[in-house]
């Protein structure tokens, strides 16, 4: 009996390795990604993806979406809620009929935690148009809230659209990991979620000072292990604001299905750059999560933001990049013209929807732009690196200089140089060149730096300003020497 018993118990640990071991088979209904791309339904998919903010209503126990109230004045009077959610099926109406086939869903799946207590809290708009906490603690607060999402997400389903929606998982918080796995027990099987975004701009929004790379490769390995045994057919990615992120949320190190990158025109070039970058240095599949620039036609014509969605969709892609995304759905009000303005959609008049709905706000010219633009055979050599890659301003005014290595001496290309004024106020960065060299230009004078790769340590330090020399080209120049920077050993 006793012989039998182990037989049982060895076939049935085998069948149960096979079970867990055996690929699993990818359902097509799903969005899924490979090296080479999207796949859905069998096929290649593009995503094209528009960033839309989404506000949230509370009237007893009722919880819904609506347009974010920038995008629609009829949102600053109070609107039952079958207005806000015939609004907010318009907006996705309109979005499809704009050639997007994704939506990347910001704000209401974005919970804050209090500090002191590790309580989660979603903001939505009371019934006296105050913004409000919901705090989420009861089974009755999270039945609620996932109605309302459902209800959103069908909406969006509707209109022929897949979702992102952005999360805001802390990474120092039980209680914030936790949200996120009922989020997933909840929604893990509708096929109509492409992705969860995870984290937003940790350059940002990481409220930890400064966190080592091994920590947050731990952190990410582990969200990724637990969320995806909730949710195995469904993506998930974090993101980025650009290159700077190497520092601490170092791509090429995060265990994650793809990721996104937030590049913008802070300085002249500078999108097109950091996707030749991407290009150069990533290991990982990547999209474009948003970029845009702004665009009233007085101080800069909508042919201009038109010719920026074109130049930028055929380098991300010719980069290595499997989607595209904008920022954002309208213009808003925000009193600065750089936010204000990059909409898809500005605040005038109104627009017809395929199904005979009016969206308040008529289309911009970008439109035709990224609905046009179809992605053809993929040439790494058509990814162009910017004359200006080095120095995205061309100043002159003053330079450090020096030569980044790994530990054997040998020189690293691309490595990111970082440096700042006395004040930790004002900053500029490059890349070094093959040979380890860089050069960093800059209309101030640089006192502090910090150096980096991918899957490299972060190195900091400060210039010694004594050792300031004027150059042949009259430049004053600081030079740092050779910087050596560790691999990173996880």
């Amino acid at each position: 009996m006793r012989k039998y018993l182990i037989i049982f118990l060895l076939t049935a640990a085998a069948a149960a390795t096979v079970y867990f071991l055996w690929p699993r088979k990818k359902d097509p209904r799903f969005v899924s990604v490979t090296e080479e791309g999207f796949s859905l339904h069998g096929k290649d998919f593009y995503p094209v993806v528009m960033n839309y903010i989404v506000s949230a209503h509370r009237d007893g126990n009722q919880f819904w979406a609506s347009p974010y109230k920038g995008y629609d004045r009829r949102m600053n009077k109070r609107l039952s809620k079958d207005s806000c959610l015939l609004l907010f099926r318009n907006d996705m109406d309109l979005i499809r009929d704009m050639g997007f086939n994704v939506v990347r869903l910001v704000s209401i799946g974005e919970e804050f935690v209090n500090a002191n207590t590790g309580k989660l809290s979603i903001r939505f708009i009371e019934k006296d148009l105050t913004d409000t906490a919901f705090v989420l603690e009861t089974q009755a607060d999270y039945d609620m809230y996932f109605k309302g999402l459902e209800e959103m997400f069908a909406i969006v389903r509707d209109a022929g659209l897949k979702t992102i929606l952005l999360t805001r998982v802390k990474p120092d918080y039980k209680s914030s990991d936790e949200h996120m796995k009922k989020l997933l027990t909840r929604f893990g099987q509708d096929s109509s979620i492409m992705a969860w975004d995870l984290f937003n701009e940790p350059l940002y929004f990481d409220m930890r000072e400064e966190r080592p790379k091994k920590e947050v490769y731990k952190i990410v390995k582990r969200w990724k292990k637990d969320y995806k045994k909730i949710a195995p057919d469904q993506l998930f990615t974090f993101g980025l604001t650009g290159v700077l992120e190497v520092y601490e949320w170092d791509p090429n190190m995060l265990d994650i299905d793809f990721l996104s990158f937030h590049p913008y025109e802070y300085e002249p070039g500078q999108v097109m750059s950091e996707m030749y970058w991407y290009h150069k240095c990533l290991k990982k599949p990547w999209i474009i999560g948003e970029t845009a620039i702004a665009a009233d036609n007085d101080s800069i014509s909508y042919d201009e933001q038109k010719r920026f969605a074109e130049m930028t969709m055929r380098q991300a892609w010719h980069c290595g990049a499997i989607g595209y995304s904008w920022w954002q759905y309208k213009d808003v009000e925000w009193q600065n013209f750089h936010m204000d303005y990059m909409g898809a959609v500005n605040l005038k008049d109104s627009t017809k929807t395929s199904k005979g709905s009016f969206v308040q706000g008529t289309i911009k010219p970008v439109i035709a732009g990224i609905k046009a633009y179809k992605p053809g055979e993929r040439n790494p050599d058509s990814c162009r690196c910017p004359g200006n890659y080095y120095n995205f301003n061309n100043f002159k005014t003053f330079r450090m200089k020096g030569r980044i290595t790994d530990e054997d001496g040998d020189p690293i290309e691309n490595a990111v140089i970082n440096a700042w004024n006395e004040w930790w106020s004002k900053s500029h960065y490059t890349y070094s060149k093959k040979d380890g060299s860089f050069e960093l230009y800059g209309n101030f004078t640089y006192h502090h730096w910090m150096v980096s790769s991918s899957m490299s340590e972060m190195v900091r330090g400060d210039a010694d300003l004594k050792t300031t020399r004027v150059e042949k080209d009259g430049i004053p120049t600081v030079d740092v020497g050779t910087i050596k920077v560790p691999g990173l050993d996880l």
